[in-house]
């Protein structure tokens, strides 16, 4: 049995296939434990019941909630892992080319906006120039969950809404408001921001 589980709830639509395309070949060249992969393409079924879906269908005791693009650099898992406790959620270090504002939690360096133009070499030359975690928890997705933790915690509460209400934010709430830790590793991924949106692929900043 798989140790852990990559979890995405993908949009199927052309320019976002090719994200996933990416981010599929990240994850293949670039994981280092044994894994298992669920890419379910329902959405614009809501992505947060896709999700709670893919728990339950995977046995792995260890889960990570990615998108279509979200690009792994290599050996994205391991520090993830070394932080792993039932009772915490683990995040890593989100790197974003500004097509929309970067949060103040993510990296802004452009080495791409759209897949055709990620310029992969150079992340991976970033990545491993990089030497310090900063301090902090990260964003959302990528995150490193306990699965029956997460699946006992009530996992996404799609009783509250659904896309593009921020169900992972709430749970995160309620986790730091039960005393729960959410840490950060030295774990890098490059975000294209928000890609599964036709207007955001449309953008001309994205094809200047």
């Amino acid at each position: 049995m798989a140790r852990l589980a990559v979890l995405i709830a993908h949009k199927h639509q052309a320019a976002n296939d090719a994200a996933l395309a990416v981010a599929l070949d990240c994850l293949v060249r670039h994981t280092r434990t044994d894994y298992e992969l669920l890419v379910d393409s329902t959405t614009p079924a809501c992505p947060y019941r896709v999700l709670n879906t893919l728990v339950r269908q995977t046995a792995a005791e260890w889960i990570v909630f990615s998108n279509s693009d979200v690009f792994m650099a290599p050996g994205w898992d391991e520090p993830l892992l070394e932080q792993a406790a039932p009772q915490r959620i683990v995040t890593g270090v989100i790197v974003e080319p500004g097509a929309i504002g970067v949060n103040i939690l993510n990296h802004q360096h452009n080495f791409g906006m759209t897949p055709e133009r990620f310029d992969r070499a150079a992340f991976e030359r970033w990545v491993a120039e990089t030497p310090e975690t900063p301090a902090g928890a990260g964003w959302y997705f990528p995150s490193l969950h306990h699965r029956e933790t997460f699946l006992d915690f009530g996992a996404f509460d799609t009783t509250l809404g659904h896309f593009p209400a921020p169900l992972d934010a709430i749970y995160w709430d309620r986790w730091l408001a039960a005393g729960r830790e959410v840490v950060r590793a030295q774990s890098y991924s490059y975000h294209l921001q928000q890609y599964s949106s036709e207007a955001e692929q449309e953008k001309a900043v994205r094809h200047a």
